[in-house]
């Protein structure tokens, strides 16, 4: 079984807005393979708010050299089409930015096989406090630097992981 997570930070609200990529390839439960990109905002939703900032870290400086989204967008699309599946925490979130932001460049979104690792993770462990992927990563016992889209996404395949593991399945299909 092979599946690729993915992570996004933004720079904003735009759905356009993506400053940060990460991808992590699991082939048989283990990590085979990972990217991180910085990228570029396009012109007119590149604007940095500050409460980002204070999440990810990332400001206009990080990415101003950074290529825009149709660079990295080929490599990217490969890793997540040539997946069995792939899987994102709050997949929603993550896919609303890709597709937005495949939109506003004018590039097609493959039709992709995604899972989310927020909702299976409140069926294999109900009455979490919290399924944040802080909280899962904790519950877990997965260090990572939350909010930088490399971890997050190699996150997001450790909790897929153990949620498999807790629900005694080999995958979430």
């Amino acid at each position: 079984m092979k599946f690729t997570c993915f992570d996004f930070e933004t720079a904003n609200y735009s759905d356009a807005s993506i400053c940060a990529a990460g991808i992590a390839i699991f082939e048989d439960g283990v990590l085979t393979e990972s990217r991180h990109w910085l990228i570029r905002p396009p012109k007119g939703h590149g604007f940095f708010r500050p409460n980002f900032i204070e999440c990810h870290g990332l400001t206009w400086f990080d990415v101003c050299d950074a290529p825009e989204f149709p660079a990295i967008a080929p490599q990217l699309l490969e890793f997540l089409t040539s997946a069995d599946f792939v899987i994102a925490h709050n997949a929603a979130f993550d896919l609303r930015k890709l597709r937005g932001t495949l939109a506003h460049f004018g590039l097609p979104c493959p039709p992709l096989d995604c899972r989310c690792t927020l909702q299976l993770a409140k069926r294999a462990w109900p009455g979490l406090p919290s399924y944040g992927l802080d909280a899962l990563a904790a519950h877990i016992h997965h260090g990572f630097q939350h909010h930088n889209a490399l971890s997050d996404a190699e996150a997001a395949g450790r909790a897929l992981l153990a949620i498999l593991k807790e629900m005694n399945r080999r995958s979430p299909v």
